[in-house]
């Protein structure tokens, strides 16, 4: 469904007022948005007349129903920026190659719902990856833009293009979530590959991980290698209810798993 912005500005004027009297004079684009929705049942006690001199919304108590509040809150979910996981960097990266192959004009906005920072990260990786030749990225006044000359797909790139997204063994097969109740000598999360240990390296890594991460991403993330950095043996209850988020991002497990491999070492 197309004209969604318009939809859900209509419904927030109409909850944030509600239950109140309307009387608002509408053009003829504003009425076929109206009777949409009132139609649909979204609105209650709302009415559009037509007259010679234009249209007319009018209620003298109108309300979100139920089903408007369902709409509503659908509408506003959809507006929330995207979390880039493994399997939705891949796709983002998809489509700015799309773009690239398209010669997109408006190729320094970034790819619907994705946060400007997470694009022009998306961006970087692909030319650092030879996934395109012909762009580059500079900055003026810490605001990135493209440098375009000759900006084309490579072969790598198209490969990317064509194929769907594959977890990697060490994000799935790999991937242990055992959080015991009790002691924590019994609990795992990592990944089942061979890592060097090295801790400080390790937490060089993360706090360069953390810095990508969005602001909601980057306070859950910290709170978790909070935890993990503690020499406190049971640990394992503070962890589990990070399950859900942690299986999203695999390379938090893979450093996460490096200090707790650390961490039991300290443990007398």
């Amino acid at each position: 469904m197309s004209n969604n912005s318009e939809y859900k500005d209509i419904l927030i004027l109409i909850r944030d007022n509600s239950p109140n009297s309307l009387e608002m004079e509408l053009n003829t684009v504003e009425s076929n948005f109206y009777n949409y929705l009132i139609n649909q049942g979204y609105i209650h006690g709302a009415k559009v007349e037509e007259y010679m001199s234009g249209a007319m919304v009018y209620g003298a108590s109108v309300f979100l129903t139920n089903k408007g509040e369902v709409f509503l809150k659908q509408l506003l979910e959809e507006e929330k920026p995207i979390r880039m996981t493994a399997k939705n960097s891949h796709e983002q990266m998809q489509i700015f190659l799309e773009r690239v192959e398209d010669n997109d004009d408006e190729l320094e906005i970034p790819n619907d719902r994705v946060r400007k920072k997470d694009y022009f990260d998306l961006a970087n990786e692909a030319i650092s990856m030879e996934l395109v030749k012909g762009l580059s990225i500079q900055y003026a006044s810490d605001e990135p833009f493209f440098i375009i000359d000759g900006m084309r797909v490579t072969k790598k790139g198209f490969e990317i293009m064509e194929n769907d997204f594959e977890q990697s063994n060490s994000e799935t097969k790999g991937t242990v979530f055992n959080f015991n109740g009790g002691d924590f000598s019994g609990a795992q999360i990592g990944t089942n590959n061979i890592q060097n240990n090295n801790y400080g390296n390790t937490l060089n890594e993360i706090e360069q991980y953390l810095s990508k991460l969005s602001e909601s991403e980057k306070a859950e993330a910290v709170e978790i290698v909070e935890i993990v950095k503690s020499t406190e043996k049971e640990k394992s209850g503070a962890l589990s209810k990070f399950t859900s988020f942690l299986e999203n991002h695999p390379k938090l497990v893979e450093l996460t798993g490096k200090l707790l491999v650390w961490s039991m070492t300290q443990i007398n």
